[in-house]
C-alpha cells in the first residue's frame, strides 16, 4: 500500500513554508520512503488535495513527479 503525506519545508532565512509530498510504501509492517517532491507550492491546501488524490488512487510513486507537474500546469 502506498501512502502520500504533505511535508512542510522552510528555506534558510525564510519565514514562509513551502509544501511537498513524501511517498512511502508499507510492506510486511515496514514503511519505506520511496519518492519525494519538495517545494511544490506555498499553498498547503493545494498540496494536501494532491496528496489525497494520490492516496485515493494508490498512485505508483514512480509517477509522482508527473502528477505534480500536471497539477501545476
Amino acid at each position: 500500500m502506498y501512502y502520500f503525506k504533505v511535508m512542510e519545508l522552510y528555506s534558510l532565512g525564510s519565514h514562509q513554508p513551502s509544501y511537498g509530498i513524501l511517498a512511502s510504501v508499507l510492506e510486511s509492517n515496514a514503511c519505506t520512503y520511496v519518492a519525494c517532491v519538495p517545494d511544490i507550492s506555498c499553498d498547503r491546501c493545494f498540496v494536501e488535495e494532491l496528496a489525497h488524490r494520490c492516496n485515493e488512487g494508490q498512485l505508483s510513486p514512480m509517477h509522482l513527479i508527473d502528477v505534480v507537474l500536471d497539477a501545476l500546469a
